[in-house]
């Protein structure tokens, strides 16, 4: 054991990961070492699926999704480079948001409330940090379609609150070049939408069975990156 703020540290083709609390090893890193932030962080409500499986939960449920206190620090460590941070409706956004966007699922997959005639089957995605460094065009709208990944751990499903790739590369896509930085990394899915897309990325994940899986899934993603 070092004097680290991490436990751990591998890189990965273009891939940086860490093993360690995302608060300790933000504040370490170099100015200028990411140019965007992509973050699936906890959505406080202290959730625990009544489905829950020591294939799929590391721990029975989400570190630090008690509140949003942790969230909300970790985005101002994170500072003013353009963030996309996913978030549910019931809760408050974060302090500077911009903007929201829909993430529709396209289908009525959520529970929700059992006394309410809808299910619930779209997400909110905030959009904070400087306005003017975002990229792409202004070619879409603010609801953005792509279906949820619905397999069971059994079938390759690697985190409870998994999300797809597919959508990870569209949002990538507005977000300027550079490294893109994901502090609540979980089983790595922004990582691996970002070395499909060529970019390098940073991940931190507190929970080291996940971090495992994604050293696992980012060695996948860039074998399969070097065969292409």
């Amino acid at each position: 054991m070092t004097d680290a703020v991490y436990l751990r540290k591998e890189v990965i083709g273009n891939a940086t990961l860490y093993l360690g609390d995302c608060r300790d090893v933000l504040p370490t890193l170099a100015t200028g070492s990411y140019s965007a932030c992509l973050t699936d962080s906890p959505y406080g409500d202290d959730y625990r699926s009544g489905f829950a499986t020591a294939a799929l939960w590391s721990e029975g449920n989400i570190r630090n999704d008690r509140d949003n206190s942790v969230r909300n620090q970790v985005l101002q460590l994170v500072g003013d480079v353009p963030t996309l941070c996913f978030g549910k409706w019931s809760k408050e956004s974060p302090p500077g948001t911009r903007m929201v966007l829909i993430w529709d699922k396209g289908g009525a997959l959520g529970m929700g409330d059992l006394r309410l005639p809808w299910k619930p089957d779209h997400e909110e995605i905030y959009v904070l940090g400087d306005p003017n460094r975002f990229a792409g065009r202004r070619d879409c709208g603010s609801v953005i379609y792509c279906p949820p990944i619905q397999s069971m751990a059994k079938n390759g499903r690697r985190h409870p609150n998994e999300k797809p790739v597919a959508l990870l590369c569209k949002l990538i896509d507005k977000l300027p070049l550079g490294a893109v930085i994901d502090p609540f990394m979980g089983s790595g899915s922004t990582l691996e939408a970002a070395m499909r897309l060529g970019r390098p990325s940073i991940g931190i994940e507190s929970d080291p069975i996940y971090f495992g899986r994604a050293c696992e899934r980012i060695k996948c993603a860039h074998r399969q990156g070097r065969l292409l």
